[in-house]
């Protein structure tokens, strides 16, 4: 979910996470659904070479 300074947020629009926590995780952006909604991945390691 993406936040704005000062916007009040309802307390169900944060139960998935805001997205700049997720960032500061190491999460990056891989689309956008909506306009406020963000799909975030982590990659663990590299990919196995089989």
């Amino acid at each position: 979910m993406i936040t704005t300074p000062g916007v009040e947020i309802t307390w169900g629009e944060l139960h998935v996470g805001s997205r700049e926590v997720f960032a500061a995780a190491g999460f990056t952006e891989v689309s956008r659904p909506t306009p406020r909604r963000v799909v975030m991945r982590v990659d663990f390691w590299p990919p196995a070479h089989f």
